[in-house]
């Protein structure tokens, strides 16, 4: 598994279009398939935290900007 600790939206974005342009092309074994796919798990659910804590800190930022 890559290292984890430099991973950004972006880089984690990319290596999950990777991940499925090779499964798109089916020349990957089933070993790997596996993963893959794991690590397909790992990044869709990096990107969904990443998402919703930048949402949190716009919407914060949005209430110091117009209190109600």
């Amino acid at each position: 598994m890559k290292n984890t600790a430099t991973l950004t939206y972006e880089t984690a974005y990319a290596e999950l279009r990777a991940i499925l342009d090779a499964m798109q092309e089916e020349s990957v074994s089933i070993d790997e398939l596996a993963e893959k796919v794991e690590r397909a798990q790992y990044l869709v659910q990096f990107c969904r935290e990443k998402l919703r804590q930048t949402e949190d800190a716009v919407n914060q930022l949005n209430q110091q900007i117009n209190p109600l």
